[in-house]
């Protein structure tokens, strides 16, 4: 465009100036004398008419009758008639300065691409002066440049975006991978106990062994408990995953109502560890307006996780107070403990923490998760105080003022 410019720029000023002088020449009287004696073709006429017509043999030799006869070439009609053509041939007009100088001073003109001459006579030169065409170009394509720079941002949002879809895309794949392998194995181990201990009763070893049988039956049943649970748990999280979690609220005398669930975990103990659980109440008569079944597989998550998250011997204390229609239902317990950059994140989706991971402990990441979303249903909240090593506390807080 700059070349372009330029190009254009020096056939449009020597139209200019042409163009500035048949208008001078036009304005001067010229009278077209015959000799009398001068005889006509025939057909021929002698026409007498007043000024000059453009003409391509134009030359220097008009200038310099026109000065003769008193009319020199006006810069200001000049750079008019300049600006109309540069505009029709590039369709702008660029920053410029037109001066005329004589020799002397064209012999002192500095000679640059965007400093050009035109003659207007020996003696007499129009030097045009572009000043920053690039700035020229610039101001005239601020629409193209604002509108390219807007598509650069936009394509690198979109090639962020991709980059940023194609890793949650792998991550997403190597998730199910680590999943499907987790829910295999947790699945096959309870599977294979019930399968060898239904093997070893067909087999009819055990028939005056009772103490053997009995054994064994047990392992059936805490093995089937366990599966049983691990299959809840995960249609549970995929039915809170699809549908909005609606509580049914009712009005539950609590001490029984825990008591109760503290009871089926310590006579379920599938994870064969020792375990103490403790109910604590502020009283005895207290009520809370909760859903009995959901609630359920929270306080059964909370502590499923306090026992599986822990050494052999743990201890559970579940406490529940009230106080300004608040209901507080606590899970305490002496595990292992949650490291502090882990507890933001312990109830997001498939979230389990360093520690746990490396000590090959079964679990998903998910139970916690739909825990918080059956509190929230509730209109509630929950949080964790925890320190490695020494233990965590779930502190589950509902409002108990609900109409049913």
């Amino acid at each position: 465009m700059e070349h372009d410019i330029i190009d254009k720029s020096k056939i449009c000023i020597k139209e200019a100036i042409e163009a500035e002088l048949f208008e001078r020449l036009s304005k001067l009287p010229v009278n077209v004398l015959v000799n009398k004696d001068y005889q006509l073709k025939p057909g021929a006429s002698i026409v007498e008419r007043s000024g000059i017509n453009q003409s391509k043999d134009i030359n220097i030799g008009l200038q310099k009758m026109a000065i003769e006869m008193g009319t020199s070439c006006s810069i200001k009609r000049i750079d008019a008639i300049f600006r109309i053509k540069i505009s029709e041939s590039i369709g702008f007009i660029p920053n410029h300065t037109i001066h005329l100088i004589d020799a002397k001073q064209k012999e002192k003109a500095k000679g640059s691409k965007f400093n050009f001459l035109s003659k207007v006579t020996e003696k007499q030169y129009i030097e045009v002066v572009l000043n920053s065409p690039l700035g020229s170009i610039l101001r005239q394509a601020q629409l193209i440049l604002f509108t390219s720079i807007l598509l650069v941002i936009l394509i690198g949002i979109i090639l962020v975006y991709q980059l940023k879809s194609m890793l949650r895309e792998k991550q997403f794949v190597n998730f199910i991978q680590e999943y499907t392998h987790a829910l295999t194995h947790e699945l096959k181990t309870p599977i294979s106990g019930i399968y060898m201990s239904a093997s070893q009763l067909v087999s009819g070893l055990f028939e005056d062994k009772p103490e053997s049988r009995q054994r064994y039956y047990q392992m059936c049943k805490d093995q089937s408990q366990k599966l049983l649970s691990t299959v809840d748990r995960i249609l549970l999280v995929a039915k809170a995953e699809h549908s909005k979690i609606t509580p049914g609220l009712a009005k539950i005398e609590l001490s029984p109502y825990i008591d109760k669930i503290v009871d089926n975990r310590r006579q379920n103990n599938f994870r064969m560890k020792s375990v103490e659980l403790c109910t604590e109440y502020q009283s005895e008569t207290m009520t809370g307006t909760i859903d009995p079944f959901l609630m359920e597989n929270v306080l059964n998550n909370l502590i499923d996780n306090a026992i599986k998250y822990s050494d052999n011997a743990v201890k559970i204390i579940v406490s529940c107070t009230s106080s300004d229609k608040k209901l507080r239902i606590s899970v305490k317990d002496n595990g292992f403990g949650i490291a502090e950059k882990d507890q933001k994140h312990i109830f997001d989706n498939f979230e389990r923490g360093d520690k746990v991971e490396g000590k090959g402990i079964d679990g998903f990441g998910i139970g916690l998760n739909y825990v918080n979303k059956v509190i929230k249903a509730h209109k509630g909240t929950i949080s964790v105080k925890s320190e490695e090593g020494l233990g965590s506390e779930f502190i589950i807080v509902l409002p108990n003022n609900f109409e049913i």
